[in-house]
């Protein structure tokens, strides 16, 4: 892996990994750090950010497919809103619609000084 960040020399990868040069060096002769420094180099090869892009164009693919699918929903779901509209009118009092409702012409008072009187 440190071929791969152009073999850095032992001070500056102490300096980036926050440790001694002599530590650097051990792990460098033994050619064998602990799991979180592999891990730790791993990312900034080629093959991590390889790793990291791949993900993230996975993610950004999966997402783009997930908007369509809901707007295809959303269409179709408005073409299935009107169809039902256009079949006819159910006169309910919940209607979506801005239609005069059968009722509405009951209520309707033609002289100014008629009331409408209990039942």
């Amino acid at each position: 892996m440190l071929q791969d960040l152009g073999n850095p020399p032992t001070r500056e990868l102490a300096r980036a990994l926050d440790v001694t040069p002599r530590t650097v060096a051990r792990w460098r002769t033994a050619d064998l750090a602990p799991r979180p420094v592999m891990l730790a180099l791993f990312w900034l090869t080629r093959w991590g950010q390889s790793s990291v892009d791949a993900d993230a164009h996975n993610a950004a693919v999966l997402h783009a497919g997930l908007a369509r699918a809901r707007l295809d929903d959303v269409e179709r779901l408005r073409a299935e809103l009107a169809r039902v509209l256009r079949l006819a009118d159910y006169g309910a009092a919940n209607v979506p619609t801005l239609a005069v409702l059968p009722m509405a012409q009951v209520l309707t008072f033609k002289g100014a000084a008629r009331r409408p009187t209990a039942v």
